[in-house]
Protein backbone atom coordinates (compact mmCIF):
# COMPACT_ATOMS: atom_id res chain seq x y z
CA UNK A 1 0.00 0.00 0.00
CA UNK A 2 1.41 3.22 -0.91
CA UNK A 3 1.87 6.19 1.45
CA UNK A 4 -0.63 8.17 -0.83
CA UNK A 5 -3.76 5.15 -0.56
CA UNK A 6 -3.52 5.27 3.46
CA UNK A 7 -6.17 6.57 5.64
CA UNK A 8 -5.12 9.42 7.68
CA UNK A 9 -7.28 10.42 10.96
CA UNK A 10 -9.02 13.36 10.00
CA UNK A 11 -9.28 16.36 12.46
CA UNK A 12 -13.27 15.85 11.66
CA UNK A 13 -13.17 12.18 13.17
CA UNK A 14 -11.18 13.18 16.37
CA UNK A 15 -13.77 15.93 16.57
CA UNK A 16 -16.72 13.18 15.99
CA UNK A 17 -15.13 10.98 18.83
CA UNK A 18 -14.85 13.89 21.36
CA UNK A 19 -18.79 15.22 20.60
CA UNK A 20 -19.92 11.50 20.81
CA UNK A 21 -17.71 10.98 24.44
CA UNK A 22 -18.91 14.65 25.28
CA UNK A 23 -22.78 13.72 24.66
CA UNK A 24 -22.64 10.78 26.30
CA UNK A 25 -21.11 12.02 29.57
CA UNK A 26 -23.81 14.54 29.37
CA UNK A 27 -26.89 11.72 28.91
CA UNK A 28 -24.98 9.73 31.73
CA UNK A 29 -24.66 12.99 34.33
CA UNK A 30 -27.99 14.41 33.95
CA UNK A 31 -29.57 10.65 33.72
CA UNK A 32 -27.78 9.62 37.29
CA UNK A 33 -29.00 13.17 38.82
CA UNK A 34 -32.92 12.81 37.68
CA UNK A 35 -32.88 9.29 38.75
CA UNK A 36 -30.96 9.86 41.94
CA UNK A 37 -33.82 12.76 42.53
CA UNK A 38 -36.69 10.39 41.93
CA UNK A 39 -35.57 7.75 43.71
CA UNK A 40 -34.45 9.41 46.71
CA UNK A 41 -38.48 11.67 46.31
CA UNK A 42 -39.63 7.77 46.20
CA UNK A 43 -38.24 7.00 49.22
CA UNK A 44 -40.68 9.22 51.40
CA UNK A 45 -43.50 10.77 49.10
CA UNK A 46 -45.35 12.04 52.05
CA UNK A 47 -42.30 14.67 52.83
CA UNK A 48 -41.71 15.38 49.29
CA UNK A 49 -45.41 17.15 49.61
CA UNK A 50 -44.32 18.73 52.88
CA UNK A 51 -41.15 19.90 51.07
CA UNK A 52 -43.65 21.20 48.01
CA UNK A 53 -46.40 22.59 51.05
CA UNK A 54 -43.48 24.77 51.95
CA UNK A 55 -42.46 26.40 49.18
CA UNK A 56 -46.27 27.65 49.61
CA UNK A 57 -47.01 28.17 45.92
CA UNK A 58 -48.94 25.35 45.23
CA UNK A 59 -53.06 25.02 46.10
CA UNK A 60 -53.19 22.44 48.84
CA UNK A 61 -55.57 20.16 46.38
CA UNK A 62 -51.93 19.92 44.02
CA UNK A 63 -49.60 18.79 46.79
CA UNK A 64 -50.45 15.00 46.89
CA UNK A 65 -50.74 14.62 43.04
CA UNK A 66 -47.43 16.72 42.38
CA UNK A 67 -45.64 14.79 45.14
CA UNK A 68 -46.22 11.60 42.84
CA UNK A 69 -45.85 13.01 39.61
CA UNK A 70 -42.77 15.13 40.10
CA UNK A 71 -40.77 12.08 40.97
CA UNK A 72 -42.14 10.07 38.13
CA UNK A 73 -41.54 12.76 35.56
CA UNK A 74 -37.93 12.61 36.78
CA UNK A 75 -37.46 9.03 36.75
CA UNK A 76 -38.99 8.74 32.93
CA UNK A 77 -36.67 11.98 32.08
CA UNK A 78 -33.44 10.02 33.93
CA UNK A 79 -34.80 6.82 31.86
CA UNK A 80 -35.12 8.28 28.57
CA UNK A 81 -31.38 10.16 29.05
CA UNK A 82 -30.04 6.57 28.87
CA UNK A 83 -32.01 5.66 25.39
CA UNK A 84 -30.83 6.81 22.53
CA UNK A 85 -33.71 7.22 20.47
CA UNK A 86 -35.53 9.08 23.77
CA UNK A 87 -32.56 11.58 24.85
CA UNK A 88 -33.58 14.57 22.97
CA UNK A 89 -37.05 14.37 24.23
CA UNK A 90 -35.83 14.09 27.78
CA UNK A 91 -33.29 16.84 27.47
CA UNK A 92 -36.52 19.31 26.89
CA UNK A 93 -37.81 17.19 30.15
CA UNK A 94 -35.02 18.33 31.90
CA UNK A 95 -35.49 21.53 30.97
CA UNK A 96 -39.01 22.06 31.27
CA UNK A 97 -38.88 20.29 34.85
CA UNK A 98 -35.21 22.74 35.94
CA UNK A 99 -37.25 25.71 34.61
CA UNK A 100 -40.16 24.93 37.05
CA UNK A 101 -38.14 24.38 40.03
CA UNK A 102 -35.92 27.04 39.37
CA UNK A 103 -38.47 29.03 39.65
CA UNK A 104 -40.43 27.77 42.61
CA UNK A 105 -36.83 28.85 44.02
CA UNK A 106 -36.41 32.11 42.81
CA UNK A 107 -39.91 32.56 44.36
CA UNK A 108 -38.39 31.92 47.58
CA UNK A 109 -34.93 32.83 47.35
CA UNK A 110 -33.50 33.82 50.92
CA UNK A 111 -36.33 31.89 52.65
CA UNK A 112 -35.18 29.13 54.89
CA UNK A 113 -36.91 26.12 53.71
CA UNK A 114 -37.37 23.54 57.03
CA UNK A 115 -36.35 20.50 54.34
CA UNK A 116 -33.97 22.92 52.17
CA UNK A 117 -35.18 22.92 48.68
CA UNK A 118 -36.01 19.61 48.45
CA UNK A 119 -34.02 18.86 45.51
CA UNK A 120 -33.26 15.03 46.19
CA UNK A 121 -35.29 14.14 49.24
CA UNK A 122 -35.70 16.25 52.79
CA UNK A 123 -32.29 17.63 53.98
CA UNK A 124 -31.65 20.54 56.86
CA UNK A 125 -33.10 23.77 57.15
CA UNK A 126 -31.85 26.11 54.87
CA UNK A 127 -32.45 29.47 52.97
CA UNK A 128 -32.94 28.96 49.56
CA UNK A 129 -29.15 30.09 47.75
CA UNK A 130 -27.80 30.90 45.03
CA UNK A 131 -26.28 27.33 44.92
CA UNK A 132 -30.10 26.13 44.48
CA UNK A 133 -30.67 28.25 41.58
CA UNK A 134 -27.27 27.54 40.13
CA UNK A 135 -27.54 23.98 39.78
CA UNK A 136 -31.42 23.95 37.86
CA UNK A 137 -28.90 26.64 35.45
CA UNK A 138 -26.39 23.86 35.31
CA UNK A 139 -28.78 21.09 34.48
CA UNK A 140 -30.59 23.76 31.68
CA UNK A 141 -27.34 24.30 30.09
CA UNK A 142 -26.03 20.71 29.89
CA UNK A 143 -28.98 19.74 28.60
CA UNK A 144 -29.38 22.14 25.89
CA UNK A 145 -25.72 21.02 25.23
CA UNK A 146 -26.92 17.71 24.45
CA UNK A 147 -29.69 18.90 22.08
CA UNK A 148 -27.07 21.34 20.37
CA UNK A 149 -24.64 18.31 19.89
CA UNK A 150 -26.93 16.17 18.92
CA UNK A 151 -28.20 18.27 15.95
CA UNK A 152 -24.98 19.03 15.04
CA UNK A 153 -24.06 15.19 15.02
CA UNK A 154 -26.66 14.59 12.93
CA UNK A 155 -26.73 17.52 10.54
CA UNK A 156 -22.47 15.98 10.02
Amino acid sequence: MSANNRKQPSKNSSRSKTVKWVILALQLVLAAIFLWSAVSKFMDIFTFGEILRSYKLLPAALIKPLAILLPIAEFFVGVGLLIRPAVNYAAWGVIALSLAFMIGLIFNYGEVLPYGCGCFGPEEAAAVGIWDVGKDVLFIAGAVLLLVLNRKKALA
